[in-house]
């Protein structure tokens, strides 16, 4: 029995295993970064007495952790495009939008947060998909998805004079494998697969059950 009923269980696989490359040379990256680096002293002084830290290696670890964060989210909104890139009808696409669905006339960009773009970045993020669908002509269709919505509910909302929409991970993971809680089926395996202890999958699924819309 596959892991997922909606994707392949060899290109599930080699998504998780590009996840996990990707999350570990963030952390390498990270250190390399801090040790060529200056670092503010002033900033040190501040997280070690704010965060109650009293040596150094703790310190170093923290900073280090910190700057590894933007790699792993990063690493996160790849992964989400090659997971939906490799369900049937879907495929990768990479120049000015993330995802393709000739068949259905769909195109989408993938964000993994809400507040990964700034305002400038958002326009252009739209923009683009404007001009893609105006390429593409009548019938198509573009999404900005927000994989972690700025709230936890289902939601898709025109933002173009042409058919760009927003629309929420949950949403637009359930109009890509035709599964209504494909995005939650895809956190449970990943729990599993990533080696998740129990306190910390109990506490990351009070996490999603706070930051996406429930399941149906």
């Amino acid at each position: 029995m596959p892991k997922l009923s909606w994707i392949p269980d060899q290109h599930l696989d080699a998504a998780i295993a590009d996840l996990r490359a990707s999350a570990s040379a963030a952390v390498t990256d990270a250190e390399r970064r801090q040790r060529r680096n200056v670092v503010d002293p002033f900033s040190s002084l501040l997280i070690a007495a704010t965060l109650t830290v009293d040596n150094e290696a703790a310190l170093r670890g923290l900073q280090s952790s910190s700057s590894a964060l933007g790699g792993m989210a990063n690493a996160l909104g790849h992964f989400h495009q090659e997971i939906l890139g490799h369900i049937p009808g879907w495929e990768n696409h990479d120049a000015g939008y993330d995802l393709e669905n000739t068949q259905r006339q769909l195109l989408a960009e993938v964000k993994n947060k809400h507040n990964t773009m700034n305002a400038s970045n958002r326009e252009k993020v739209v923009g683009d998909l404007d001009t893609a669908i105006r390429q593409k002509g009548r019938g198509w269709t573009g999404y900005l998805v927000i994989i972690v919505p700025k709230s936890p509910t289902r939601s898709e909302n025109k933002i173009s004079a042409r058919e760009v929409y927003e629309i929420d991970g949950a949403s637009f993971y359930e109009k890509a494998a035709n599964h209504p809680n494909a995005l939650h089926e895809l956190f449970d395996v990943l729990c599993d697969e990533l080696g998740a202890t129990d306190e910390v999958a109990q506490y990351c699924r009070r996490v999603l059950g706070a930051s996406l819309p429930p399941r149906v």
